[in-house]
């Protein structure tokens, strides 16, 4: 089956404005590269449109995506732009009302279904790794999809909801996000060092804490890590098939395991990686050993 994954260009929103926003950093969609991995190994054929780092207008988007033919769109959005992609699925519709369309990303599973606009035909709420093939696998073979968690789907003229997904607990399992499907040269981070190319990456699921700035809807308060030797062999996976040497942990709390950390800063360490890497994290999860060890870690 063909899948298309679209992520909508979003700085022509800031008018002028544009070009000093895609210059200060360009992240790659982690997520459609998750999603794409998953339908990968199932055996489907996945084309990724990252609108926004290819400089693809909508109209553009909607003629590559018509062009390629797909069996199912899938669109992510955030909320500042969810806008963006109605308007996407809307020109989608006009084109080819057939095909149906997939929604997903933290806008939809953080609102549900208020969000669901009737141009979607399926919504992805929560964590997709398992849901996401299942519903493929489902779809394809015309059977019921109402026992894969975690779908709103449409029933006539009523919305059904199967059931909060279950947060994935091996998350070892999940095959690397494939970057081979994204123009991984153009994503561009500007740090303390310079403009570099990057790649933003995952190590961990889900926080503790309750920040009052921060939503833990995504992945919950449970914490689940990769072993450190799968986070730093697909570290290495990207620096040889991309040369891309600059890493951005996109987890909520980069040192909220101060072992885990020191651990991974080691093998590092020892694979003599030459990387640069930076991370959020909260002033008291941190302190000047593992600062310090960071630093030499990430001294690329």
């Amino acid at each position: 089956m063909k899948v298309m994954l679209l992520y909508p260009k979003w700085t022509g929103v800031y008018g002028i404005f544009a070009h000093f926003a895609k210059r200060a950093s360009t992240w790659p969609p982690l997520n459609l590269g998750y999603l794409a991995a998953v339908a990968e190994k199932k055996g489907h054929e996945v084309k990724n449109i990252d609108g926004q780092v290819e400089n693809i207008s909508l109209p553009k988007i909607i003629q590559e995506t018509t062009s390629f033919k797909p069996d199912i769109i899938g669109i992510t959005a955030t909320t500042p732009f969810y806008r963006l992609a109605i308007e996407l699925a809307k020109g989608l519709k006009q084109l080819d009302g057939k095909t149906p369309i997939v929604i997903g990303g933290p806008h939809i599973t953080l609102v549900g279904e208020e969000a669901f606009a009737p141009l979607f035909d399926y919504a992805f709420i929560g964590e997709s790794d398992e849901s996401w093939p299942m519903f493929l696998e489902r779809y394809q073979n015309g059977k019921d999809i109402s026992s894969v968690k975690g779908i709103l789907f449409r029933d006539g003229d009523n919305v059904k909801f199967t059931g909060p997904a279950e947060p994935i607990d091996d998350i070892d399992s999940i095959p690397f996000p494939a970057r081979h499907l994204l123009k991984m040269d153009k994503y561009k981070l500007g740090t303390l060092r310079g403009t570099k190319n990057f790649t933003s990456i995952l190590f961990s699921r889900g926080c503790p804490l309750k920040c009052i700035f921060c939503s833990t809807k995504i992945f919950g308060h449970r914490v689940r890590r990769r072993s450190v030797k799968s986070v730093v062999d697909e570290i290495k996976s990207v620096v040889s098939e991309f040369n891309i040497r600059h890493f951005y942990f996109a987890d909520d709390n980069l040192t909220l395991d101060r072992n885990y950390i020191m651990e991974m800063c080691d093998l590092i360490d020892r694979e003599r990686l030459s990387i640069t890497f930076e991370g959020s994290t909260r002033a008291d999860c941190v302190d000047e050993e593992l600062i310090s060890k960071k630093a030499r870690s990430s001294e690329g």
